[in-house]
Protein backbone atom coordinates (compact mmCIF):
# COMPACT_ATOMS: atom_id res chain seq x y z
CA UNK A 1 0.00 0.00 0.00
CA UNK A 2 1.58 3.05 -1.40
CA UNK A 3 -0.62 5.54 0.67
CA UNK A 4 -2.07 5.99 4.34
CA UNK A 5 -5.30 4.30 5.73
CA UNK A 6 -7.06 5.73 8.80
CA UNK A 7 -10.58 4.36 10.19
CA UNK A 8 -12.81 6.51 11.80
CA UNK A 9 -15.14 5.34 13.91
CA UNK A 10 -19.13 6.84 14.56
CA UNK A 11 -20.29 8.29 17.81
CA UNK A 12 -19.52 5.76 20.84
CA UNK A 13 -16.88 4.02 18.92
CA UNK A 14 -13.78 4.68 20.64
CA UNK A 15 -13.59 3.69 24.33
CA UNK A 16 -12.99 6.38 26.75
CA UNK A 17 -10.66 6.14 30.19
CA UNK A 18 -9.97 8.74 32.28
CA UNK A 19 -7.09 8.70 34.83
CA UNK A 20 -5.92 4.99 33.01
CA UNK A 21 -9.69 3.90 34.05
CA UNK A 22 -11.98 2.52 31.07
CA UNK A 23 -15.67 4.65 31.66
CA UNK A 24 -16.65 3.36 28.45
CA UNK A 25 -15.68 0.36 26.98
CA UNK A 26 -18.30 -1.87 25.82
CA UNK A 27 -17.15 -3.85 23.25
CA UNK A 28 -18.95 -7.39 22.83
CA UNK A 29 -21.19 -6.51 25.88
CA UNK A 30 -24.47 -5.57 26.32
CA UNK A 31 -25.38 -1.93 27.68
CA UNK A 32 -26.63 -3.75 30.89
CA UNK A 33 -22.88 -5.52 31.39
CA UNK A 34 -21.77 -2.30 30.58
CA UNK A 35 -23.85 0.07 33.57
CA UNK A 36 -23.17 -2.81 36.02
CA UNK A 37 -19.58 -2.86 35.62
CA UNK A 38 -18.72 0.72 35.28
CA UNK A 39 -21.97 2.20 37.04
CA UNK A 40 -21.62 5.65 38.18
CA UNK A 41 -18.55 6.29 36.70
CA UNK A 42 -20.72 6.58 33.07
CA UNK A 43 -21.76 9.71 34.53
CA UNK A 44 -18.30 10.87 34.37
CA UNK A 45 -18.87 11.81 30.52
CA UNK A 46 -21.23 14.25 31.33
CA UNK A 47 -19.44 17.55 29.75
CA UNK A 48 -19.74 21.06 31.73
CA UNK A 49 -18.40 22.35 28.55
CA UNK A 50 -15.51 21.84 25.53
CA UNK A 51 -12.36 23.87 24.81
CA UNK A 52 -11.85 24.18 21.03
CA UNK A 53 -8.31 24.91 20.96
CA UNK A 54 -7.44 21.93 23.94
CA UNK A 55 -6.70 18.18 22.83
CA UNK A 56 -7.23 17.23 26.02
CA UNK A 57 -9.89 18.09 28.57
CA UNK A 58 -9.35 18.84 32.04
CA UNK A 59 -11.97 15.73 33.13
CA UNK A 60 -9.06 13.37 32.78
CA UNK A 61 -10.89 11.76 29.61
CA UNK A 62 -8.78 10.57 26.57
CA UNK A 63 -9.77 8.09 23.91
CA UNK A 64 -7.30 5.55 23.67
CA UNK A 65 -8.94 2.67 21.06
CA UNK A 66 -11.33 1.57 18.48
CA UNK A 67 -14.23 -0.16 20.66
CA UNK A 68 -13.76 -3.47 17.45
CA UNK A 69 -16.94 -5.28 18.26
CA UNK A 70 -20.42 -5.36 18.68
CA UNK A 71 -22.01 -2.19 21.09
CA UNK A 72 -25.41 -0.68 20.80
CA UNK A 73 -26.99 2.84 23.04
CA UNK A 74 -30.44 2.27 22.56
CA UNK A 75 -32.58 4.40 20.70
CA UNK A 76 -29.16 6.60 19.34
CA UNK A 77 -26.81 4.17 17.71
CA UNK A 78 -25.36 0.52 17.33
CA UNK A 79 -22.70 -0.90 16.06
CA UNK A 80 -21.61 -4.03 14.66
CA UNK A 81 -17.73 -3.57 15.48
CA UNK A 82 -15.24 -2.65 13.04
CA UNK A 83 -12.46 -5.61 12.76
CA UNK A 84 -13.89 -7.01 9.36
CA UNK A 85 -13.21 -3.71 8.48
CA UNK A 86 -9.69 -3.33 9.47
CA UNK A 87 -8.83 -6.25 8.16
CA UNK A 88 -9.75 -5.85 4.50
CA UNK A 89 -7.12 -3.43 5.01
CA UNK A 90 -4.37 -5.86 6.67
CA UNK A 91 -5.50 -9.09 4.81
CA UNK A 92 -5.01 -7.64 1.08
CA UNK A 93 -2.44 -4.98 1.91
CA UNK A 94 1.21 -5.12 2.71
CA UNK A 95 1.11 -2.25 5.30
CA UNK A 96 2.39 -1.09 8.86
CA UNK A 97 0.14 -0.87 11.12
CA UNK A 98 0.74 1.73 13.98
CA UNK A 99 -0.72 4.63 16.37
CA UNK A 100 -1.19 7.85 15.08
CA UNK A 101 0.21 9.25 17.96
CA UNK A 102 3.47 7.43 18.16
CA UNK A 103 6.17 9.02 16.12
CA UNK A 104 6.96 5.42 14.49
CA UNK A 105 6.86 5.12 10.12
CA UNK A 106 3.19 3.51 9.39
CA UNK A 107 0.44 3.32 6.96
CA UNK A 108 -2.42 1.97 8.81
CA UNK A 109 -3.93 3.34 11.49
CA UNK A 110 -7.12 3.60 13.69
CA UNK A 111 -8.06 7.15 14.75
CA UNK A 112 -10.01 6.64 18.68
CA UNK A 113 -11.30 10.14 19.26
CA UNK A 114 -13.10 11.88 22.14
CA UNK A 115 -16.75 11.02 20.80
CA UNK A 116 -18.25 13.31 23.13
CA UNK A 117 -16.39 16.50 21.90
CA UNK A 118 -17.16 19.33 19.20
CA UNK A 119 -16.67 17.71 15.56
CA UNK A 120 -14.25 20.53 15.01
CA UNK A 121 -11.63 19.40 18.00
CA UNK A 122 -11.19 16.37 16.44
CA UNK A 123 -10.88 17.72 13.12
CA UNK A 124 -7.97 19.42 13.99
CA UNK A 125 -6.49 16.85 16.31
CA UNK A 126 -6.77 14.18 12.90
CA UNK A 127 -5.24 16.99 11.04
CA UNK A 128 -2.15 17.19 13.44
CA UNK A 129 -1.28 13.93 13.75
CA UNK A 130 -1.97 13.03 9.81
CA UNK A 131 0.57 16.02 8.72
CA UNK A 132 2.98 14.59 11.18
CA UNK A 133 2.32 10.85 10.10
CA UNK A 134 1.74 12.03 6.26
CA UNK A 135 5.39 13.79 6.45
CA UNK A 136 7.03 10.98 8.07
CA UNK A 137 5.90 8.19 5.59
CA UNK A 138 6.77 9.83 2.71
CA UNK A 139 10.48 10.41 3.84
CA UNK A 140 10.45 6.42 4.96
CA UNK A 141 9.15 5.07 1.85
CA UNK A 142 10.89 7.53 -0.80
CA UNK A 143 7.30 7.79 -1.99
CA UNK A 144 6.76 11.82 -2.70
CA UNK A 145 2.95 11.30 -3.87
CA UNK A 146 1.87 9.04 -1.13
CA UNK A 147 -1.55 10.60 0.50
CA UNK A 148 -4.26 9.61 2.69
CA UNK A 149 -7.81 7.34 2.61
CA UNK A 150 -10.03 7.72 5.16
CA UNK A 151 -12.49 5.33 6.07
CA UNK A 152 -15.55 7.02 7.89
CA UNK A 153 -18.32 5.56 9.76
CA UNK A 154 -21.22 7.50 10.43
CA UNK A 155 -19.87 10.37 12.16
CA UNK A 156 -16.52 9.87 11.56
CA UNK A 157 -17.39 10.91 8.32
CA UNK A 158 -18.31 14.55 9.75
CA UNK A 159 -15.05 15.05 11.50
CA UNK A 160 -13.08 13.51 8.06
CA UNK A 161 -15.29 16.62 6.30
CA UNK A 162 -14.49 19.26 8.35
CA UNK A 163 -10.70 17.98 8.46
CA UNK A 164 -10.64 17.55 4.78
CA UNK A 165 -12.65 21.02 3.79
CA UNK A 166 -12.18 23.62 6.19
CA UNK A 167 -8.90 22.46 7.99
CA UNK A 168 -7.56 22.27 3.74
CA UNK A 169 -7.03 18.52 4.11
CA UNK A 170 -8.05 17.96 0.80
CA UNK A 171 -4.46 18.52 -0.70
CA UNK A 172 -3.13 15.49 0.86
CA UNK A 173 -6.14 13.05 0.36
CA UNK A 174 -6.96 10.62 -2.16
CA UNK A 175 -10.11 9.36 -1.28
CA UNK A 176 -13.16 9.58 1.34
CA UNK A 177 -15.14 6.03 2.04
CA UNK A 178 -18.49 6.87 4.25
CA UNK A 179 -20.27 4.28 5.67
CA UNK A 180 -23.79 5.71 6.36
CA UNK A 181 -22.16 9.40 7.44
CA UNK A 182 -25.43 11.68 8.16
CA UNK A 183 -24.02 14.49 6.07
CA UNK A 184 -27.47 16.15 6.38
CA UNK A 185 -28.51 14.96 10.02
CA UNK A 186 -30.30 12.20 11.34
CA UNK A 187 -33.53 11.96 13.31
CA UNK A 188 -32.15 9.36 15.98
CA UNK A 189 -30.49 12.47 18.14
CA UNK A 190 -33.22 14.64 17.70
CA UNK A 191 -35.69 11.91 19.38
CA UNK A 192 -32.73 10.78 22.04
CA UNK A 193 -32.52 14.26 23.18
CA UNK A 194 -35.97 15.48 23.19
CA UNK A 195 -37.27 12.15 24.65
CA UNK A 196 -34.56 9.76 25.81
CA UNK A 197 -34.80 6.12 26.03
CA UNK A 198 -36.70 4.03 28.61
CA UNK A 199 -34.61 5.88 30.83
CA UNK A 200 -36.32 3.28 33.61
CA UNK A 201 -33.80 0.90 32.72
CA UNK A 202 -30.50 2.92 31.05
CA UNK A 203 -30.44 6.24 31.55
CA UNK A 204 -27.33 7.55 29.14
CA UNK A 205 -29.86 10.34 28.22
CA UNK A 206 -28.11 13.22 30.74
CA UNK A 207 -24.69 13.01 29.92
CA UNK A 208 -25.32 12.56 26.13
CA UNK A 209 -27.51 15.81 26.31
CA UNK A 210 -24.40 17.61 27.62
CA UNK A 211 -22.19 16.45 24.03
CA UNK A 212 -22.19 18.41 21.86
CA UNK A 213 -21.60 15.60 19.29
CA UNK A 214 -24.99 14.35 19.79
CA UNK A 215 -26.21 17.82 18.06
CA UNK A 216 -24.14 17.60 15.61
CA UNK A 217 -26.38 14.72 14.51
CA UNK A 218 -29.12 16.41 14.04
CA UNK A 219 -31.01 16.52 10.95
CA UNK A 220 -30.31 20.19 8.91
CA UNK A 221 -32.87 20.71 7.06
CA UNK A 222 -36.62 21.17 7.41
CA UNK A 223 -37.93 18.26 8.94
CA UNK A 224 -39.46 19.76 12.15
CA UNK A 225 -43.70 20.13 11.65
CA UNK A 226 -45.12 22.86 13.76
CA UNK A 227 -48.71 23.75 12.50
CA UNK A 228 -48.66 24.14 9.23
CA UNK A 229 -45.06 24.72 8.71
CA UNK A 230 -41.62 22.95 8.51
CA UNK A 231 -38.48 24.70 10.33
CA UNK A 232 -34.97 23.38 10.94
CA UNK A 233 -33.98 22.37 14.58
CA UNK A 234 -31.87 25.19 14.97
CA UNK A 235 -35.00 27.63 13.85
CA UNK A 236 -37.73 26.34 15.58
CA UNK A 237 -39.42 29.20 16.96
CA UNK A 238 -41.01 27.67 20.16
CA UNK A 239 -38.58 26.55 23.15
CA UNK A 240 -38.00 22.39 22.59
CA UNK A 241 -38.36 20.04 25.16
CA UNK A 242 -34.64 19.56 26.33
CA UNK A 243 -32.76 20.60 23.22
CA UNK A 244 -30.57 24.13 24.14
CA UNK A 245 -31.24 26.78 21.07
CA UNK A 246 -27.72 27.65 21.68
CA UNK A 247 -26.26 24.58 20.91
CA UNK A 248 -28.62 23.69 18.25
CA UNK A 249 -27.42 26.56 16.51
CA UNK A 250 -23.97 26.24 16.96
CA UNK A 251 -24.41 22.60 15.80
CA UNK A 252 -26.05 23.85 11.79
CA UNK A 253 -23.01 26.04 11.85
CA UNK A 254 -20.69 23.92 12.05
CA UNK A 255 -22.68 21.90 9.03
CA UNK A 256 -22.33 25.80 7.23
CA UNK A 257 -18.74 26.12 8.03
CA UNK A 258 -18.33 23.09 5.47
CA UNK A 259 -21.00 23.85 2.84
CA UNK A 260 -19.16 27.68 2.74
CA UNK A 261 -15.40 26.12 2.22
CA UNK A 262 -16.79 23.18 -0.20
CA UNK A 263 -18.29 26.31 -2.16
CA UNK A 264 -14.89 27.78 -2.06
CA UNK A 265 -13.23 25.30 -3.75
CA UNK A 266 -15.21 25.41 -6.77
CA UNK A 267 -13.22 27.60 -9.34
CA UNK A 268 -9.98 25.64 -7.75
CA UNK A 269 -8.62 23.32 -10.23
CA UNK A 270 -6.31 21.40 -7.92
CA UNK A 271 -9.22 20.63 -5.52
CA UNK A 272 -11.35 19.08 -8.43
CA UNK A 273 -8.58 17.11 -8.76
CA UNK A 274 -7.91 16.03 -5.64
CA UNK A 275 -9.82 13.48 -3.04
CA UNK A 276 -13.12 11.66 -3.92
CA UNK A 277 -15.95 10.79 -1.64
CA UNK A 278 -17.67 7.76 -1.95
CA UNK A 279 -20.54 7.64 0.16
CA UNK A 280 -22.19 4.06 1.17
CA UNK A 281 -25.85 4.32 1.52
CA UNK A 282 -27.80 2.47 3.19
CA UNK A 283 -31.61 1.30 2.02
CA UNK A 284 -34.83 0.16 2.15
CA UNK A 285 -34.63 0.08 5.99
CA UNK A 286 -37.45 1.41 8.23
CA UNK A 287 -36.10 5.14 9.14
CA UNK A 288 -37.32 8.18 10.92
CA UNK A 289 -37.95 11.13 8.57
CA UNK A 290 -39.42 13.92 9.97
CA UNK A 291 -40.58 14.86 13.82
CA UNK A 292 -43.78 17.15 14.71
CA UNK A 293 -44.15 19.72 17.47
CA UNK A 294 -47.39 19.78 19.26
CA UNK A 295 -48.84 20.44 22.58
CA UNK A 296 -45.66 20.37 24.07
CA UNK A 297 -44.20 17.12 23.04
CA UNK A 298 -41.92 16.35 20.09
CA UNK A 299 -42.33 12.87 18.34
CA UNK A 300 -40.79 11.70 15.21
CA UNK A 301 -42.19 10.14 11.85
CA UNK A 302 -41.76 7.94 9.09
CA UNK A 303 -43.16 10.65 6.62
CA UNK A 304 -41.21 12.67 4.76
CA UNK A 305 -41.84 16.45 5.19
CA UNK A 306 -43.67 17.71 2.14
CA UNK A 307 -41.91 18.78 -0.63
CA UNK A 308 -39.56 15.96 -0.36
CA UNK A 309 -39.33 13.88 -3.50
CA UNK A 310 -41.02 10.39 -2.05
CA UNK A 311 -38.32 8.28 -3.93
CA UNK A 312 -36.04 9.84 -0.67
CA UNK A 313 -38.52 8.34 1.60
CA UNK A 314 -35.51 5.47 2.60
CA UNK A 315 -32.53 5.07 4.67
CA UNK A 316 -30.14 2.33 7.06
CA UNK A 317 -32.81 2.85 10.08
CA UNK A 318 -31.03 5.69 11.39
CA UNK A 319 -29.80 7.74 8.75
CA UNK A 320 -32.33 8.71 6.07
CA UNK A 321 -31.30 8.03 2.71
CA UNK A 322 -31.28 11.83 1.30
CA UNK A 323 -28.81 12.53 4.91
CA UNK A 324 -25.99 10.01 3.62
CA UNK A 325 -25.13 11.69 0.07
CA UNK A 326 -23.00 15.22 0.73
CA UNK A 327 -25.11 18.31 -0.50
CA UNK A 328 -22.80 19.23 -3.60
CA UNK A 329 -22.81 15.21 -4.47
CA UNK A 330 -26.48 15.34 -4.91
CA UNK A 331 -26.42 14.75 -8.40
CA UNK A 332 -23.27 13.38 -9.19
CA UNK A 333 -24.51 9.67 -8.46
CA UNK A 334 -20.94 8.43 -6.97
CA UNK A 335 -22.66 6.81 -4.31
CA UNK A 336 -23.39 3.09 -3.90
CA UNK A 337 -26.47 1.65 -2.92
CA UNK A 338 -26.78 -1.29 -0.35
CA UNK A 339 -29.79 -2.71 1.80
CA UNK A 340 -28.73 -2.77 4.94
CA UNK A 341 -28.59 -1.44 8.60
CA UNK A 342 -26.84 1.54 9.51
CA UNK A 343 -24.39 -0.09 11.98
CA UNK A 344 -23.41 -3.09 9.58
CA UNK A 345 -22.84 -1.39 6.28
CA UNK A 346 -19.01 -1.20 7.34
CA UNK A 347 -19.11 -4.93 7.74
CA UNK A 348 -21.56 -5.57 4.49
CA UNK A 349 -19.41 -8.44 2.70
CA UNK A 350 -20.85 -7.31 -0.73
CA UNK A 351 -19.82 -3.69 -0.11
CA UNK A 352 -16.16 -4.89 1.01
CA UNK A 353 -15.69 -6.37 -2.15
CA UNK A 354 -16.44 -3.79 -3.88
CA UNK A 355 -13.98 -1.29 -2.07
CA UNK A 356 -11.29 -4.29 -1.86
CA UNK A 357 -11.26 -3.30 -5.96
CA UNK A 358 -11.51 0.15 -5.49
CA UNK A 359 -8.53 0.24 -3.33
CA UNK A 360 -6.89 -2.05 -5.16
CA UNK A 361 -7.30 0.58 -7.99
CA UNK A 362 -6.37 3.42 -5.90
CA UNK A 363 -2.96 2.14 -5.62
CA UNK A 364 -2.29 1.60 -9.44
CA UNK A 365 0.09 3.08 -11.25
CA UNK A 366 0.30 4.78 -14.85
CA UNK A 367 -3.65 3.98 -15.77
CA UNK A 368 -3.51 7.06 -17.55
CA UNK A 369 -1.11 6.59 -19.91
CA UNK A 370 -2.66 3.25 -21.23
CA UNK A 371 -6.09 5.17 -22.01
CA UNK A 372 -7.77 8.04 -21.25
CA UNK A 373 -9.08 8.69 -17.42
CA UNK A 374 -12.31 7.87 -17.24
CA UNK A 375 -15.39 7.78 -14.99
CA UNK A 376 -17.79 5.63 -13.99
CA UNK A 377 -21.29 6.87 -12.41
CA UNK A 378 -23.41 4.54 -10.54
CA UNK A 379 -27.13 4.78 -11.69
CA UNK A 380 -29.61 5.43 -8.69
CA UNK A 381 -31.48 2.36 -10.52
CA UNK A 382 -28.93 0.46 -8.18
CA UNK A 383 -31.03 1.40 -5.03
CA UNK A 384 -33.96 -0.77 -6.70
CA UNK A 385 -31.86 -4.20 -6.35
CA UNK A 386 -34.48 -6.83 -4.54
CA UNK A 387 -34.37 -6.39 -0.03
CA UNK A 388 -35.10 -6.82 2.65
CA UNK A 389 -36.70 -4.47 5.24
CA UNK A 390 -36.19 -5.28 8.73
CA UNK A 391 -37.85 -3.61 11.90
CA UNK A 392 -36.96 -4.48 15.33
CA UNK A 393 -36.33 -2.70 18.86
CA UNK A 394 -32.85 -1.91 20.10
CA UNK A 395 -33.76 -3.13 23.72
CA UNK A 396 -36.47 -5.30 24.47
CA UNK A 397 -37.39 -5.33 28.42
CA UNK A 398 -38.28 -8.34 30.48
CA UNK A 399 -42.18 -7.68 30.30
CA UNK A 400 -41.60 -6.96 26.40
CA UNK A 401 -42.33 -9.38 23.04
CA UNK A 402 -39.69 -9.72 21.13
CA UNK A 403 -41.04 -9.31 17.84
CA UNK A 404 -39.16 -8.14 14.41
CA UNK A 405 -40.93 -7.86 11.73
CA UNK A 406 -39.59 -7.72 7.98
CA UNK A 407 -40.45 -7.23 3.88
CA UNK A 408 -39.31 -8.22 0.98
CA UNK A 409 -39.15 -5.35 -1.49
CA UNK A 410 -38.33 -4.90 -5.35
CA UNK A 411 -38.89 -8.74 -6.27
CA UNK A 412 -41.71 -10.84 -7.62
CA UNK A 413 -39.71 -13.74 -7.52
CA UNK A 414 -40.75 -17.06 -5.29
CA UNK A 415 -37.32 -16.90 -2.44
CA UNK A 416 -38.85 -19.05 -0.32
CA UNK A 417 -39.11 -18.81 3.06
CA UNK A 418 -37.64 -16.03 5.04
CA UNK A 419 -35.45 -17.20 7.88
CA UNK A 420 -33.09 -15.77 10.29
CA UNK A 421 -29.86 -16.33 12.72
CA UNK A 422 -30.05 -15.30 16.00
CA UNK A 423 -26.06 -15.46 17.98
CA UNK A 424 -25.39 -14.20 21.44
CA UNK A 425 -22.30 -11.66 21.22
CA UNK A 426 -22.57 -11.76 24.96
CA UNK A 427 -24.66 -13.21 28.12
CA UNK A 428 -25.76 -16.69 28.28
CA UNK A 429 -27.74 -16.83 25.22
CA UNK A 430 -27.52 -19.96 22.25
CA UNK A 431 -27.72 -19.04 18.56
CA UNK A 432 -31.10 -20.04 17.03
CA UNK A 433 -31.88 -20.69 13.75
CA UNK A 434 -35.72 -19.86 13.11
CA UNK A 435 -38.20 -19.38 10.28
CA UNK A 436 -40.26 -15.92 9.95
CA UNK A 437 -44.60 -16.02 9.76
CA UNK A 438 -45.67 -14.37 7.18
CA UNK A 439 -48.66 -12.71 8.14
CA UNK A 440 -50.52 -9.86 5.43
CA UNK A 441 -47.80 -9.14 2.93
CA UNK A 442 -45.40 -8.44 5.87
CA UNK A 443 -42.86 -11.48 7.84
CA UNK A 444 -43.37 -11.50 11.70
CA UNK A 445 -40.98 -13.32 13.99
CA UNK A 446 -41.34 -13.55 17.43
CA UNK A 447 -39.33 -14.92 20.08
CA UNK A 448 -39.24 -17.24 23.19
CA UNK A 449 -37.79 -16.45 26.42
CA UNK A 450 -34.42 -15.08 25.32
CA UNK A 451 -31.55 -15.02 28.28
CA UNK A 452 -30.12 -11.65 28.64
CA UNK A 453 -27.30 -9.79 26.93
CA UNK A 454 -26.68 -8.62 23.66
CA UNK A 455 -27.29 -10.83 20.21
CA UNK A 456 -26.83 -10.58 16.23
CA UNK A 457 -29.59 -10.86 13.83
CA UNK A 458 -29.19 -12.15 10.53
CA UNK A 459 -31.94 -12.16 8.10
CA UNK A 460 -31.94 -13.97 4.37
CA UNK A 461 -34.27 -15.74 1.84
CA UNK A 462 -34.65 -19.60 1.82
CA UNK A 463 -33.46 -19.07 -1.62
CA UNK A 464 -29.74 -17.76 -2.52
CA UNK A 465 -28.28 -15.81 -5.48
CA UNK A 466 -27.59 -12.91 -7.70
CA UNK A 467 -31.35 -12.50 -7.77
CA UNK A 468 -32.30 -13.25 -4.33
CA UNK A 469 -31.79 -9.92 -1.44
CA UNK A 470 -28.78 -8.80 0.26
CA UNK A 471 -29.24 -10.50 3.94
CA UNK A 472 -29.48 -8.14 6.70
CA UNK A 473 -28.08 -7.73 9.74
CA UNK A 474 -28.86 -5.84 12.88
CA UNK A 475 -28.20 -5.86 16.74
CA UNK A 476 -30.82 -6.27 19.73
CA UNK A 477 -30.43 -6.21 23.34
CA UNK A 478 -32.48 -8.05 26.23
CA UNK A 479 -33.16 -7.16 29.83
CA UNK A 480 -34.47 -8.71 32.87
Amino acid sequence: MRDIVVILPGITGSVLQKDGKDIWAVSGQAAWQALRTLGDSLQWLKMAGDDPDAEYLDDGIKATRLVDDAHLVPGLVKIDGYTTTARLITDYFEVISGDIREDKPANFFKFPYDWRRDNRVNAKILKKYLDLRLKQWREYTGIKDAKVILMAHSMGGLVSRYYLEVLQGWRDCKALITFGTPFRGSLNGVNFLANGYKQQFLDLTEVMRSLPSVYQLMPIYKMLKIGNEYHRIAEAPVKLPYIIKERAENALKFHREIEDAVNSHKNDAAYHQSYKIIPIVGTKQTTFQSANFADGQLTVSLDLPTGIDSLLGDGDGTVPYLSAIPIELSSEYRETYIPGQHGSLQNNDKILGQLLERLKGMQVQGLGDIRDPFYVEVSPKAAEQPAICLTLDDLYLADEAIEVRAKILNTDRDNGQLKAKIEPVSGEGKSLNVDFEEQNGEWVLTLGDLAQGLYRLKVQTEKTGAQAPIPVSSLFEVVK
